[in-house]
């Protein structure tokens, strides 16, 4: 089954939407709006973890790649509402803030 990506309700602003297809390493869960970091030891891409301090991209549908690497179309560019960001439990709002620094994803609240 595919899935469709709409993005409608997470949208806050208007950034055009772009994807990237990227490898989701293997063992990794990530759920819609998951920070994804890149792990150099593998080349693939996993869940930024509480202590990240940037990510470059977005997961645009939960991936569960726990019985292996699986393709992923992540999002490259868009202006998200924070709302919809699924950030780890326990990063800091200061984390949060500068995550995608230096990236085209925009978090913030809607107008």
């Amino acid at each position: 089954m595919q899935e469709t990506l709409d993005y409608t309700q997470a949208v806050s602003g208007d950034t055009k939407i772009t994807n990237e297809t990227i490898t989701i390493a293997a063992g990794e869960v990530v759920e819609k709006f998951t920070p994804l970091v890149f792990d150099a030891a593998t080349g693939h891409y996993k869940a930024a973890g509480d202590a990240a301090t940037e990510a470059h991209l977005l997961s645009s549908f939960a991936v569960d790649a726990t019985a292996g690497a699986k393709k992923h179309a992540a999002i490259k560019s868009i202006c998200i509402d924070p709302n919809f960001v699924a950030y780890p439990a326990g990063m800091s709002a200061n984390a949060k803030a500068g995550l995608f620094a230096g990236t085209s994803i925009s978090v913030q609240s809607p107008a």
